[in-house]
């Protein structure tokens, strides 16, 4: 706490105005002769900020009066009066790129210090006494901040003034829009920096992938997973259900690896769980809602399970990875008179024809398909020598 409150002190000294702030210094802070409202040391920072709306936060302060309640391993006498604060410098630093920085007039934001008149300086503070302070504008920027702050402390040896450097960065204030805040929530908003208690959380309790019915439709409806993963449908309003295997609108099965459904089920705002299906077999499933006529109206989905491809090794588009065949392979063209199938017709499958001829039972090289190998094939063969297919 002791670092923080001169950090404190500073960032209400860089960037302030000549106004004078309308906060009232009457934060209780019980025994401690000095600390900070809020304060970080306790996980505090200051409100968040909604881009482009006003800001309005207070800092509350009660400064030391000695040197040695900010740090007991300074060299000074235990009596030494800590006078007076000075600023040597503030930063905004953007925590998602810590080589960016700003100054407060840049975020849109100001200081406004109420030292009690005890100095003609807005934000000086003086030992031993209790003052506030607001943070307020318009901030224009949306992003987490930390103010780096660099500060000098004056006090007196010798009848000397004596001042000492450092600086710090604890003071956070994070800008940006109002939102779900629930990383569990199927609404989570990673922008958000206010929570506006619209949380979807997820109704099944189940760690997997959520799809919500919610009026005439479901959300992810063409859902693509991984084999083996957990689906879940959650109910958000009206009465639905997870049909996967007669077409509600043909009467004609859905042809899906395996039929899957889940009871209908009532929904509300909050969610209702309507059940879960594990996919293990690869494949596309095709489902809709049979209420009604909640399917012609657009209540249907899909769930593809794994990756789809050509799985026909022979096929020129064969996919070695692919888990289901998605009926892309293409076509396998014959080369006819290719008799050692390497896509052409030479030499090579001339000799081979020779060496059979005259074959009359089981021959290899019948290519009219007559049942024997004779001159018919060999000049068969003649007629497209030389094709490369």
């Amino acid at each position: 706490m002791k670092n923080i409150l001169i950090a404190f002190l500073a960032v209400f000294i860089i960037g302030s105005s000549s106004a004078q702030s309308n906060c009232t210094a009457d934060f209780d802070f019980g025994i401690e002769t000095f600390g900070s409202s809020p304060d970080p040391s306790e996980g505090e920072q200051f409100a968040s900020g909604i881009t482009n709306e006003p800001y309005y936060d207070v800092l509350h302060l009660i400064i030391p009066t000695y040197v040695l309640e900010i740090d007991s391993t300074l060299p000074f006498s235990p009596t030494a009066l800590l006078d007076s604060i000075q600023l040597v410098s503030i930063v905004m630093v953007d925590l998602n790129d810590t080589l960016t920085s700003y100054t407060l007039t840049e975020l849109g934001l100001e200081v406004l210090c109420n030292n009690n008149g005890d100095s003609g300086l807005e934000c000086s503070f003086h030992g031993g006494s209790q003052y506030c302070a607001t943070i307020e504008g318009t901030p224009t920027m949306s992003g987490n901040f930390r103010a780096d702050i660099t500060v000098k402390g004056w006090t007196l040896i010798f009848g000397f003034p004596f001042g000492q450097e450092q600086l710090f960065g604890s003071l956070n204030i994070d800008i940006g829009v109002e939102g779900c805040m629930d990383v569990n929530a199927t609404n989570y908003n990673p922008e958000a920096v206010i929570d506006d208690g619209s949380c979807i959380l997820n109704p099944c309790n189940l760690d997997g992938i959520e799809v919500a019915a919610i009026s005439f439709s479901y959300t992810d409806a063409d859902l693509t997973v991984n084999v083996g993963d957990l689906v879940y449908w959650g109910n958000y309003g009206g009465t639905h259900d997870v049909n996967g295997n007669i077409d509600s609108q043909t009467g004609l099965s859905f042809g899906n690896p395996e039929p899957f459904s889940l009871p209908t089920i009532s929904g509300s705002p909050n969610g209702v769980c309507m059940g879960a299906h594990t996919f293990t077999i690869p494949g596309v499933y095709s489902y809709d809602c049979s209420i009604g006529s909640h399917a012609s109206l657009g209540m249907v989905g899909t769930v593809t399970v794994g990756v789809g491809g050509c799985m026909d090794s022979e096929a020129s588009n064969y996919n070695e990875a692919a888990e289901y065949d998605d009926g892309s392979c293409n076509p396998i063209v014959a080369c006819f008179g290719d008799l050692n199938g390497d896509s052409s017709v030479t030499v090579t499958d001339l000799l081979l024809i020779l060496s059979e001829f005259g074959c009359t039972s089981g021959c290899t090289t019948d290519i009219n398909n007559d049942g024997v190998t004779t001159v018919s094939d060999l000049l068969e063969l003649l007629s497209v020598f030389g094709t490369a297919c």
